[in-house]
């Protein structure tokens, strides 16, 4: 009888700790369900984010773009004289201001600063591990951390050229008239004869058209190759 009670009581007691063990598995499993759900719809958020910076951002880009080509118009008609001598008659001091081509094209580019809002959110929950591991997260790290310091980059190169072309001016006479956007016939004459301002105008361009501009334009393409990855997986 004894032998009896002693193995139902160890029966009763083996039941007791599976199912003890099968609720602390199926706890296990509920929390690794809900912290993969929370992962999820955190890197959703996140994405939605990076979605809309991206898209400013190619808005942005476009039109900044824009300006550029109309600076560059400006550029290759001086570069290529075809502003006429006739054309200094035209200008006066009582127009002057409004004369469009009529200042240093050397002086003065257009910048273009990514908005990182999203991408930080995604830096910030990586170092959290808030995230699952995700290869579109990845691209997006990458593709974030090679194009911002090459902007960043790019365009300090061209601002040290303005400063170092505004400080080769102050040599001119012409220079106080030009800083205070008054007329003087001496800089017409620089900007539209000067075989040293062609050279400038050469070398700005190329860091500007030439290299500055083809960074924005590969960051549209990737961007925009991007959003259809991001659109993509939203919508999962």
């Amino acid at each position: 009888m004894k032998e009896n009670k002693t193995g139902k009581y160890l029966k009763y007691a083996i039941g007791e700790i599976i199912l003890v063990v099968i609720g602390i598995l199926l706890a296990l499993q509920i929390n690794n369900w809900n912290s993969e759900y929370k992962a999820n719809k955190n890197l959703k958020e996140i994405y939605k984010q990076i979605q809309t910076d991206l898209k400013v951002d190619t808005a942005r880009i476009e039109r900044t773009i824009v300006k550029f080509d109309k600076k560059d118009k400006i550029i290759q008609d001086i570069l290529d004289k075809k502003i006429k001598l006739s054309f200094y008659d035209t200008i006066t001091s009582m127009n002057y201001k409004d004369c469009s081509i009529c200042r240093p094209e050397t002086t003065y580019s257009y910048s273009f600063k990514p908005i990182t809002k999203g991408y930080n959110l995604l830096r910030e929950a990586n170092s959290l591990t808030e995230i699952k591991k995700d290869s579109l997260a990845d691209y997006i790290n990458d593709f974030y951390s090679q194009i911002i310091p090459r902007i960043d980059n790019q365009y300090e190169d061209i601002q040290n050229i303005i400063f170092e072309n505004i400080k080769n001016y102050q040599k001119y006479s012409w220079f106080s008239d030009w800083y205070e956007k008054k007329y003087n016939r001496d800089l017409l004459i620089y900007l539209f004869e000067s075989e040293m301002y062609r050279k400038e105008l050469s070398r700005f361009n190329i860091y500007t058209k030439h290299i500055f501009i083809e960074t924005l334009k590969n960051y549209k393409i990737r961007a925009t190759e991007i959003l259809k990855l991001l659109e993509q997986e939203i919508e999962k």
